[in-house]
Formats: C-alpha cells, structure tokens, sequence
C-alpha cells in the first residue's frame, strides 16, 4: 500500500471520529475551504454538477406491502387424483414453460387414454370401410344398404371417439391429446408430468414421492419476480396531487442504502372505511429478485401536478455538519468550500435550496467525506 493511499485512509479515519464544525462569525480562523492537487488519489474521487432551476412536486410518503404480479404467478394442480412418482424440479430453481416438474401416476388417466386410443382405432376402421363400400357402391359392386349401413358405421366411431377424446381433455392438457400413443419410450399410460405455465422461479413444491393428491389442490406453485407489485396505502388527504405514471421510491429494511424505481399504475377506485387510505398499484422491476412478496416497504411518490421550478440540488450533495446543511462548493478548479444552506422541500433525487448557493454554481455530489476529512486535518 502507497504512502498516498494510507494517508487517505487515515483521513476518512478521522472524519468518523472528530467533530467537524462550520465557520462561525467567532471563528476566525476555522477552515472552510479544502485545495486539492491536481494529480491527487483525491481529486480522482471528487465528482461535482452544476445546480440550477428543476421542476419540484409534492412528495408523498405511504406504507406498502411487496405483492407478485398475479400476471406472473402459476399455481400448478394435478386436475386428477394421482400418485407422485418421481420429483424433477426443485424449489428455487428456474423453469421454462412446459418444463416438466414432477411425474405422476394415476389410474383413470390410463384408463381415460385407453379409452381415447381405442375409441380414435375403431374410428380410423369405421373410416377405412365406409370408403371402400363407397368406391364399390360407385362401382356398382355393392349395394346401397351396404354403403349406408358403414356410413352409419363409422358416424357411431367417431361419435365415441370425440367423446373419449373430450373426456380425456378434462384430465391432461388439449396440446398433450394429441401427442397420446400406444408407444410410451416404457413409460406407463397412467404416467403424466406437471409442467411449469410460464417462466420463472419454482417457489414452492408440497410434493412427496409415493404421496396422493387430489386433482384441485395446488401442489406446485411457479413465479416470475421480475417485476413485482407494490401496494402502497396512500391517505386520502394526499389524492388530488396523485396520478397514474408518477414515479415512485421503494425501500425495504432488507436493504436499508437501496431505493427501488417504480411508477404508479394504478388508483383504486375505492376508500378503505377503516384506514382511510386508497391503495396505488406501483410496478416495480426486481433484478435480482431482492424484492419479496409478503415485504413490508416504504414507498415515496413524486407528484407531478402543482410542481415549482426551485433552484434544487441532488440529495447526495448535502451534508450534516454539526447539525447543519452543508454543501461544498467548488469555487475554483481544484479548490472546494464548506458552505452552509438552507433547504425547503424534498424529491426523490433532488432537494430545493433556499439559501447559501446560487444557480450555476458547481456543488460536489461524490466525494463529499474525503473532503469532510481532509477539511477536519487542515483545522488540527
């Protein structure tokens, strides 16, 4: 490790532990402005934006709760009593749609299919021979009784077999009947695998090898986290500022430094008696998926209607210091000033000054602390 970098250690060492003061009336001499090298390790970590005039709208604070999207969301059943067989799919991992996740075996499936194979054989038979008396027919080969009688043959075939068919539609998925055949790679016809819908995350498998299930019950259940929902509860006070496409900040106590984007979707048409509160609908994209449903959040709207045009700063360029709000100001290049300001009120990203800064000034916005720290060892 380089002396340079050492000595920026010790300085961001000290920031943390000693009290940084603003120049006072009755202080003289207390430093108020950091000067920095231009080939400095700390000039490489000073980022700074010039600050003017920005729309600022009603901020609007709510609890919320983190919901999937229901869009997203497959609860698989079996749709037949069945036996599990084998399990393929785990918990946590990620499917594609028609992903088989589990096998299962049921009697009257095997039934139902032989049923459909026979009925679909016979109707193929009754087929075959009502065209050939026909060709005889026409050849004056046989009689017309004869044509009739296998007309009327094969209509009864194919009644059956429609009807085995619909019934065998009830029991698998219509895109898997035609695939049924007598030749099953030694797979038994009472054997059917529980496929995903959609792509996503199985989250949830209340499967045993050996264990019954009933058709109806939801034994698999797969999500798309993606994009969530987040149900904020916003208090009726605070509607005529509120409308669809404003954007929104959502944080969780998971991650207490992170905010989350969204924008509002949805109002609800209708005031809960108890609360008071109308429910915004706010989509949310989700990398990585640290946002999860059943979470409580917080979430903050920023209003589009009634906004001010105010001289507004970015939130990661104020600073406490000893209580007070302070920016620092590069007045030259190279050189940086403690200056003490007056806010008013907040956005998401941004804050409006009141006082201490002027428009078009240059205020640093990365780098802050390591001023803090070089600012405390100038005054020592």
């Amino acid at each position: 490790m380089t002396l340079r970098i050492q000595l920026l250690l010790s300085f961001l060492a000290a920031a943390l532990t000693a009290p940084v003061s603003l120049p006072a009336a009755n202080q003289p001499g207390a430093p108020s402005t950091v000067t920095l090298s231009s080939n400095s390790e700390a000039e490489h970590q000073i980022k700074v934006v010039t600050i003017g005039k920005k729309p600022l709208g009603a901020l609007i604070s709510a609890t919320a709760m983190i919901e999937p999207d229901p869009r997203n969301v497959a609860r698989v059943t079996p749709r037949i009593r069945a036996r599990v067989v084998r399990l393929i799919a785990d918990p946590g991992q990620r499917v594609k749609p028609g992903q088989p996740l589990a096998i299962l075996s049921s009697v009257e499936l095997g039934q139902a299919k032989a049923e459909y194979l026979k009925a679909r054989s016979l109707s193929d038979i009754a087929h075959q021979h009502m065209t050939r008396e026909q060709s005889l027919y026409q050849r004056k080969v046989a009689s017309m009784k004869d044509a009739l009688e296998a007309r009327a043959a094969y209509d009864t075939a194919f009644a059956q077999y429609q009807a085995a068919r619909e019934t065998l539609s009830l029991l698998i998925p219509p895109a898997e009947v035609a695939r049924v055949g007598w030749s099953t790679a030694g797979r038994s016809l009472s054997d059917f695998a529980l496929t995903s819908p959609i792509a996503g995350t199985l989250v949830r498998r209340d499967l045993i090898v050996g264990q019954m299930v009933t058709g109806d019950a939801e034994v698999i259940t797969v999500m798309n986290l993606d994009r969530v929902w987040v149900l904020a509860n916003v208090f009726e006070h605070d509607l005529a500022g509120l409308t669809v496409g404003d954007a929104a900040q959502i944080k969780v106590e998971a991650w207490p430094d992170r905010s989350f984007e969204g924008v509002v979707s949805y109002l609800s048409d209708t005031v809960d008696p108890a609360t008071r509160t109308v429910q915004a609908r706010i989509d949310v994209p989700n990398p990585g998926h640290r946002l999860k449903p059943g979470m409580f959040a917080s979430a903050e709207i920023q209003t589009d209607a009634n906004a001010r045009q105010v001289l507004a700063a970015p939130t990661s360029a104020i600073y406490d210091v000893n209580g007070a709000k302070a920016v620092f100001v590069q007045t030259k290049p190279h050189v940086f000033s403690l200056r003490p300001v007056q806010v008013g009120a907040a956005g998401h990203e941004r804050v409006e000054i009141l006082s201490g800064v002027s428009s078009g000034e240059q205020v640093v916005i990365h780098g802050g602390l390591l001023l803090k720290a070089l600012l405390v060892n100038t005054g020592d």
